[in-house]
């Protein structure tokens, strides 16, 4: 135990220092993570096909697509792709549902691209985009390309059949970009930005350590057999922690932002959290805030995968009839992205920390998960407002 200390003391000066030269160079400043481009998948979307676009703001023409072809793409397509004259749309439209990335050339080819951040797989996803494009390119004319973070596979009722190439964002895009910065040397702007959003790409994966650092931390780790043996059972045990800390440290903070809710003169009525300590590694494992007098509705924060990830914000409701009452469902559903019928239940995805890592723990010791939660309880209950109150008064 008293290696693991002192193993742990030094990575934290490392870590120390790494955060001093972030403070320094400006390494924080983001306009990406600013902008709040986390969980949006079409925004990503759009991001990655403009720099897709030989007709892009970019002014690089088709350098950025061929090198995408080169290190993506099967051999055939790129033997046969006309990256001078493509075009590239997002959400494109399908009898079947909508492509997030759509490359195609006048020669009828097609680069089909399934853009995945969080959400998981429609039904068929990928079995309904290439029927669609064997009707509109034939066999050996299109590929399908399934883009996640870590590069997983397509789930099997999604995809089973079909070929399809997966890339991640963790190591292919990055490289991809990486590439891009050198072919946008001389355009400073574009170059920049590119660097920015590696950056952004990087803090989503959990990869925004200088590089010097990572390497000095390396180093140690496998300075002596001891260090080696330390690093594992430290590393086996990190998904470990987050019970404990969800549990003993998080409930409390969101028990006291109810508490204060519940004196806001906003909403005059007390509000409180309801979730007890659990094993917060299975999925659908949850939060749940409610109004003690309004016992037909309350406010979920649900993981929908296991260990802790796949976060939303919703909120469960019986059905009631009333104009009152339908008038308050119509703000929850235009404030809502996903509405399920039975059970009646709306959600979001997550606004930030959708998967509990090292930078959700470290947000629930300094506080920011609280204020990220209570910020999002306020919103809901201000759109609540008249129907919970409708509610309680009957």
């Amino acid at each position: 135990m008293e290696n693991i200390q002192k193993l742990l003391d030094q990575v934290a000066v490392i870590s120390e220092k790494n955060a001093e030269i972030l403070d320094a160079s400006g390494g924080r400043f983001n306009i990406f993570k600013i902008c709040g481009v986390n969980h949006y998948e079409n925004t990503h979307s759009t991001i990655i096909a403009e720099f897709l676009n030989p007709k892009g703001t970019h002014g690089l023409k088709a350098k950025f697509l061929k090198s995408f072809i080169k290190m993506f793409c099967d051999k055939t397509l790129k033997q046969i792709f006309d990256c001078e004259n493509a075009c590239v749309v997002t959400e494109r439209s399908t009898n079947d549902g909508r492509i997030d990335i759509l490359v195609e050339d006048r020669k009828n080819h097609a680069i089909i691209i399934e853009n995945k951040i969080y959400a998981g797989d429609q039904e068929e996803q990928l079995k309904r985009y290439d029927n669609f494009a064997k009707k509109e390119y034939s066999k050996g004319n299109y590929q399908i390309i399934y883009l996640t973070l870590w590069g997983v596979d397509a789930s099997e009722q999604s995809a089973k059949g079909i070929e399809y190439k997966r890339i991640s964002y963790n190591t292919n895009i990055i490289a991809w970009l990486e590439e891009c910065v050198c072919i946008a040397a001389r355009f400073s702007m574009v170059r920049e930005t590119i660097i920015q959003y590696i950056n952004h790409i990087k803090s989503l994966t959990n990869q925004d350590m200088d590089t010097k650092n990572k390497e000095e931390i390396i180093k140690l780790l496998c300075e002596s057999a001891k260090n080696v043996e330390s690093a594992f059972l430290i590393s086996e045990n990190l998904n470990f922690i987050k019970i404990p800390i969800v549990n003993k440290i998080f409930l409390p903070q969101l028990s006291t932002v109810c508490e204060e809710l519940s004196k806001d003169k906003d909403f005059g009525e007390e509000i409180k959290n309801e979730t007890e300590e659990q094993d917060w590694s299975k999925k659908h494992s949850c939060f749940r805030v409610i109004i003690p007098k309004c016992k037909y509705f309350a406010i979920d924060f649900i993981f929908w995968k296991d260990g802790v990830r796949d976060l939303s914000v919703g909120v469960w409701y019986e059905k009631k009839e009333g104009k009152r009452y339908e008038d308050t469902l119509k703000k929850l559903r235009h404030y809502f992205e996903f509405t399920e019928r039975i059970p009646q239940r709306m959600w979001n995805i997550f606004p930030e920390h959708r998967d509990w890592s090292k930078e959700a723990m470290l947000a629930i010791y300094n506080g920011k998960m609280a204020e990220i939660f209570k910020d999002e309880i306020k919103k809901i209950l201000e759109l609540s407002k008249d129907f919970t109150q409708a509610k309680m008064a009957n």
